[in-house]
């Protein structure tokens, strides 16, 4: 793996249940719906001043 780019991250087994869940039912893969899901948390919290993500396309969630 190239550790340059991508990490490994330990969650509780029910979030990643959970995450995993999310990504397919909306047509993502586990680290762009994770990458959605901080996104969402940034910008609850008031940290609009910070890069935007560099992932393509529309990212709000598609309808079952």
């Amino acid at each position: 793996m190239d550790t340059t780019r991508w990490k490994s991250i330990l969650v509780p087994r029910e979030v990643y249940v959970e995450i995993k869940a999310m990504a397919k039912a909306q047509g993502r893969t586990i680290g762009g719906q994770l990458r959605l899901v901080f996104d969402w948390y940034k910008e609850s919290q008031g940290d609009s001043n910070g890069p935007k993500s560099t992932r393509k396309g529309d990212d709000t969630p598609k309808a079952n």
